[in-house]
């Protein structure tokens, strides 16, 4: 059985009931490294305990996330990377909304063009 990364940094062997071995590898030391600065093994194993099996990889995925986030970012964390798409969506719109007035405006160039050199025939 290969030990979780809390296992293998301490360089002993997981038991079979480590709830951590499925969802942090050995090989993913970035993962622990993260969890443990931010929320601490012991946290994260009882909150890992308090859940469904079925809902643990998702949690683990979660909690990653938002660890990195306030690892990169210590004061908003999660928040400013939302805020960050929702501005980068909201230039996007804006993008998009003078596209499409720019499209009008040549359909409308090109018609009245079309008219013009149908009145001369």
């Amino acid at each position: 059985m290969e030990p979780c990364a809390i296992c293998k940094e301490k360089r002993q062997k997981c038991t079979k009931k480590c709830v951590l071995t499925p969802y942090l590898p050995a090989n993913k030391p970035e993962k622990y490294a993260f969890l443990g600065y931010v929320y601490g093994i012991k946290k994260v194993v009882r909150i890992l305990n308090e859940i469904d099996p079925s809902q643990r990889q998702a949690c683990v995925d979660s909690l990653c996330f938002e660890a990195e986030a306030r690892i990169r970012d210590p004061v908003y964390g999660c928040v400013g990377i939302i805020r960050g798409l929702q501005r980068r969506r909201q230039h996007l719109q804006l993008s998009l909304n003078i596209a499409k007035r720019e499209l009008a405006m040549i359909k409308h160039g090109q018609i009245q063009q079309h008219l013009s050199v149908r009145s001369r025939l």
